[in-house]
């Protein structure tokens, strides 16, 4: 097996560092962004995800892997590539990660920390799950949960070392 959650986290967190290193408008960042080759980084770490999705024996890594991976594709079509480092990811990894989203939804393998994150991502942005999926299982799974009660649910939640899904749930509601 490959790569671990914390050294995947560190890597993100040094692909994001490089990118914020970039100046410019968005079409100079991009520019700059593009021939850094950090635009590649995330296909690689993304597909790292996967791998631990798929292959690790425990359910705990499986678990916070998917969350990871739910969000990197989210992210990358909720914010600009230029601000996530997220270019371009190929359609079959998308729908394969949307997949085992649903599966995992389906076998019981969600908690409730993954309940609140995808009422919101739903919420702000559900074109992925929609048009990717659909991932069938997830209105039942986000059943009466709003985007502003997951969001206060969140608050108490640890986010440290959790790569830019940790960046930004921290930012989002204050997380540690």
């Amino acid at each position: 097996m490959g790569l671990g959650l914390d050294a995947l986290a560190h890597w993100e967190m040094a692909v994001l560092a490089s990118i914020r290193g970039a100046r410019g408008t968005p079409d100079e960042r991009d520019a700059q962004i593009t021939r850094s080759g950090m635009y590649a980084e995330y296909p690689a770490i993304l597909g790292a995800y996967i791998e631990l999705v798929t292959d690790s024996d425990d359910p705990d890594i499986r678990l916070e892997a998917l969350k990871r991976a739910v969000f990197l594709v989210w992210h990358s079509f909720a914010v600009a590539s230029v601000d996530s480092g997220i270019s371009e990811l190929s359609e079959t990894t998308v729908r394969e990660v949307m997949t085992l989203l649903d599966s995992g939804i389906e076998r019981g393998a969600g908690d409730e920390e993954l309940r609140l994150m995808l009422a919101c991502y739903r919420d702000s942005f559900g074109y992925p799950f929609d048009y990717f999926g659909p991932v069938r299982s997830l209105d039942r799974f986000i059943r009466d949960v709003t985007s502003d009660d997951a969001r206060r649910a969140l608050v108490d939640r640890r986010f440290k070392n959790r790569g830019q899904l940790g960046t930004y749930w921290s930012t989002a509601v204050g997380g540690v």
